[in-house]
């Protein structure tokens, strides 16, 4: 007899004014909290209280701002689990307008025969600034974790008043050996971050950004500007390693506008 698994759904849907919020939409496994902040940015921590997402599982979140400064993270790590059926959807949308963002979830961890499609969307209107952090651990050295299958693909498009700036993809599917292995892509490391910075803030930070990275040889680290943005790849052994860069990076360039359950 054929079963229908059961699945996870979540939506959210911000709309923050002039540093307010003004609507708050949320449901299914999808939920927010809005704690208290001492510095100029409001914070927002994103929860999936289905603990992790599998295949067939869905997720929508949409964030507009204006004339505003946000920092958002997520409670913990976003886990990709092994299932049955087609792989999970996750959808991103952040709209800015005359603000700053400062896009920090914690790292996204893909477990032995998991199943993602993600895309984020970002649109800068007017003068907006991102700085856009995110992670991907595949499989935790530390538990001994090995990849062999995956189906993974992550696409990210940046806009600037509508006109496409920056895309880049991300497509894993079926083994993951050859890619691990190969000196052009992974290079046996199994943990990756990018960091990317649009809008003038670059021009404050690319003399400050060019010192730290200078002072990170434990691993492979590097720093890219062009076309009025910079870009940083991390790639490092195990997720602790990477965190440990990531976190210096980020307290040196955004200092007390890191969210507070930004840590190791």
């Amino acid at each position: 007899m054929h079963k229908v698994l059961e699945r996870s759904e979540g939506s959210l849907d911000i709309n923050i004014i002039n540093n307010n919020l003004q609507k708050l939409y949320q449901s299914g496994c999808c939920k927010i909290l809005n704690p208290n902040s001492y510095n100029d940015n409001v914070e927002l921590v994103l929860i999936n209280t289905a603990g992790g997402i599998t295949c067939n599982d869905k997720i929508n979140i949409k964030v507009s701002i204006e004339n505003s400064n946000l920092s958002i993270c997520t409670q913990a790590a976003e886990k990709i689990y092994s299932g049955f059926g087609d792989p999970a959807n996750m959808d991103i949308n952040l709209n800015l307008n005359n603000s700053n963002l400062f896009w920090l979830p914690k790292e996204l961890i893909l477990f032995d025969n998991s199943k993602l499609n993600r895309k984020i969307n970002i649109n800068l209107l007017g003068n907006s600034n991102l700085v856009f952090c995110e992670s991907v651990i595949l499989g935790r050295t530390a538990m001994s974790e090995k990849i062999k299958n995956i189906n993974f693909s992550d696409n990210w498009k940046v806009y600037i008043n509508s006109s496409l700036k920056h895309f880049e993809a991300i497509n894993l599917i079926g083994s993951f050996n050859d890619n691990y292995k190969n000196n052009f892509t992974f290079a046996n490391n199994s943990s990756l971050s990018t960091i990317m910075i649009f809008g003038k803030i670059i021009y404050q930070l690319e003399p400050e950004l060019k010192k730290i990275i200078k002072n990170i040889d434990n691993h492979y680290c590097e720093m890219t500007t062009f076309d009025d943005k910079i870009i940083i790849r991390s790639l490092a052994k195990d997720n602790y390693d990477l965190k440990k860069t990531v976190n210096f990076i980020m307290k040196n360039i955004i200092h007390d506008k890191l969210p507070k359950s930004w840590n190791l």
